[in-house]
Formats: C-alpha cells, structure tokens, sequence
C-alpha cells in the first residue's frame, strides 16, 4: 500500500471551523463543511471515500476533527 498525502485537516466546534490547514488549491473545504452539516453529534468515527479521496471525521464532545487525504 503506498502512503497517502494530507490534502486537507480542519478543527471545528460543532459546525464553526475553528483552524484549517493545506498546502493545495481545491474545493476541500467546501466539500468538507457539507459534511460537518450532516455529522452527527454523538461520539464517533466517520470514514467517506469519494473522487479518490479519503475524507475521515472524528466527533469527540462536540470537537470535530476532519483529514482528507489522496488515494
């Protein structure tokens, strides 16, 4: 498996972005602020793959972690 490269990483508290982080030009973060709308507020890990593309989420009390990374 070869390694797969950071696209895009955001901290929010609920649906407020707090700090975001890419070195690369791209919708990531509109693609990744539509999912943060869906997200559920319970604690838990959500994995979506879409366009060759990674998007990983993690909901702890309220804090959402967001990673995108390539294929």
């Amino acid at each position: 498996m070869g390694q797969k490269s950071l696209i895009y990483a955001f901290v929010s508290r609920g649906t407020v972005v707090l700090a975001e982080y890419t070195e690369f030009s791209g919708n990531f973060n509109t693609i990744a602020f539509q999912c943060l709308q869906k997200l559920p507020s319970s604690n838990n890990k959500f994995t979506y793959n879409c366009d060759s593309h990674t998007f990983n989420f993690l909901v702890d009390n309220g804090f959402s972690r967001f990673l995108s990374f390539s294929l």
